[in-house]
């Protein structure tokens, strides 16, 4: 335990300050997002590149591959689940709510045409490249094309953040298309997986099963968003009871944690739920004084995501 410990703060100290430097250079030097520089810190020090390299003294890499699907540790893996939780929290706070409800339509259409156009575009692309890949519904192909839909809705909210665009009309338009295209494709999977048994076993496609996932990943979705933001006002009155805006600020971090889980519970990602709180508490009149509790928590953890 001692050991796992000691290469944990070893690595978070080596991507804190590797993604701030990088960052800054980034930002300052070659005048493009600080994002940009964080990941680029990421590739640099990760497990295929310098984190591979043995350390005197330490006995192994500072970035090893562990034996696990995952290509960091369990323990830094947990950390940037967390930053990602706090990356899209604060995200839905900065976002203006009546300008995402005005454009939630034009960005539902902008997220179901990049899901439908990337995934033929991977599909047909595998046919293309792939010799022994005679049809675009070879399970290859179609499970390909789904890969090709996905999105990081993270990256995409930090640089409206950091350009100051996450209250735009091009902003929430971005930003509400990337929130459903995690939604469609968690469906679109789901689809996938149907499609590729009856390939395989001859079976019906299981449109019972596909049904109730795809219910309960918009049902989840389009619930939690319409009560989070009716309770918003009444929840907020509430808190300020305490009259410290400390306790409100944790109690609403709580909140979004609790439901950034429950969002994993119905197969969405978690910073899906993590954003919908968020939102819901944006048109309040403490949204920003915890936007401004959180930042330098924001700060530490962010980078870690990024990585």
């Amino acid at each position: 335990m001692t050991h796992l410990m000691t290469m944990l703060v070893l690595q978070l100290a080596i991507i804190i300050v590797a993604s701030r430097l990088m960052g800054w250079f980034f930002q300052n030097k070659l005048k493009q997002p600080r994002v940009l520089g964080e990941l680029a810190s990421g590739m640099i020090i990760g497990p295929y590149a310098l984190g591979s390299i043995n350390i005197a003294g330490l006995g192994s890499a500072v970035f090893p591959l562990p034996g696990t699907t995952l290509p960091v540790s369990p323990e830094l893996y947990g950390f940037a689940v967390v930053a990602s939780i706090i990356l899209l929290f604060s995200a839905g706070l900065e976002t203006d709510l009546p300008t995402f409800l005005r454009f939630s339509a034009k960005g539902s259409l902008v997220g179901f045409g990049g899901v439908i156009l990337s995934f033929f575009l991977g599909d047909m692309i595998t046919v293309l490249f792939f010799e022994d890949v005679v049809h675009f519904m070879d399970p290859r192909a179609l499970f390909l094309g789904t890969l090709s839909t996905a999105t990081s809705v993270g990256i995409t909210a930090r640089i409206l953040s950091e350009r100051r665009k996450m209250s735009t009309p091009e902003g929430v338009t971005i930003l509400a298309a990337a929130v459903l295209d995690d939604v469609i494709g968690i469906i679109l999977l789901a689809v996938v997986v149907g499609v590729v048994k009856v390939e395989t076993s001859h079976a019906g496609v299981p449109w019972g099963e596909i049904g109730i996932i795809a219910l309960k990943a918009f049902g989840f979705w389009l619930v939690s968003t319409v009560i989070g933001i009716i309770i918003a006002p009444r929840l907020t009155k509430s808190l300020k009871k305490f009259k410290s805006m400390d306790m409100i600020s944790i109690i609403s971090f709580g909140l979004a944690l609790f439901l950034a889980g429950l969002s994993e519970m119905v197969g969405l990602a978690m910073i899906i739920g993590a954003y919908v709180i968020g939102l819901a508490l944006s048109q309040t009149d403490t949204a920003h004084e915890t936007r401004e509790r959180l930042h330098g928590v924001y700060n530490f953890f962010v980078p870690i995501f990024l990585q």
